[in-house]
């Protein structure tokens, strides 16, 4: 090869590089990750419909047992559930981490020692110590809580359930719970070992339990669709898809 045409290919292939280089920019300034419907950019396809099942459904999206005894109690009610116990200082991220979840002393304001073991929270107070649960929502859509404690709901002192209660936190918002219908929550004596295979969704004494749902008032939900620009080329998505669920 001639110096004249070596240096024409290496014109050519430098040519080459850069119109790449800026295709490559190019695509990298024009497409935006996907973003939640409550969020779109409005150049994208989008057709929104209201999450109607997830705001209505009588099916928690999870629920947070707390287990209390005397701290020794606990120790041996751990130690029966065959779990590595996991020391919480505050709050403790409870299921899939929609919500923080602890308990203080409301005499001192400090956190009582508790420990994740087993998917539920045990806490060890003495009878009659009065204790707060204090509740952190770690989503941007607000929820609706069903508590029952010590079989009890406690919003209305009747037979707790699994359902949906009027309790309510914004998105990313707290809540603290320091009384219940009858009065001041405070830690009972008496609990047993059974509590620990309670799945019953009254409960009994010594559990706690935290229905969380997507609050009915929550913002809709719906499907986004891809940019023209971003459907791949040759057909190999039909037009519009893949839809990305949020």
């Amino acid at each position: 090869m001639t110096s004249g045409n070596a240096g024409r290919t290496t014109a050519w292939i430098k040519a080459v590089a850069a119109a790449g280089m800026g295709l490559l920019a190019s695509c990298g300034n024009n497409i935006a990750p996907l973003r939640p419907a409550w969020q779109q950019d409005p150049n994208l396809f989008h057709q929104g419909f209201p999450a109607y099942q997830a705001q209505t459904t009588t099916t928690p999206h999870m629920v947070a047992r707390v287990v209390y005894a005397t701290p020794e109690r606990i120790a041996q009610m751990m130690e029966r559930q065959g779990d590595v116990p996991d020391a919480q200082r505050g709050l403790a991220r409870m299921g899939d981490g929609t919500l923080d979840l602890g308990v203080q002393d409301v005499a001192s304001g400090k956190w009582i020692p508790s420990y994740l073991c087993g998917g539920s929270l045990f806490v060890g107070g003495l009878p009659n110590q009065a204790y707060r649960i204090v509740l952190k929502n770690r989503t941007p859509m607000p929820l609706q809580l069903g508590v029952g404690v010590d079989g009890k709901d406690i919003e209305t002192g009747k037979a707790a359930s699994l359902g949906r209660g009027g309790l309510r936190m914004p998105k990313h918002g707290s809540l603290v719970l320091d009384h219940a219908a009858r009065g001041p929550l405070l830690f009972k004596a008496g609990t047993s070992d059974a509590v620990l295979f309670d799945s019953s969704p009254q409960g009994r004494l010594g559990l706690i339990q935290l229905a969380v749902f997507l609050d009915s008032e929550a913002p809709s939900i719906g499907p986004e669709k891809l940019r023209p620009s971003q459907i791949a080329p040759l057909g190999l998505f039909p037009i519009g898809r893949p839809e990305q669920y949020r």
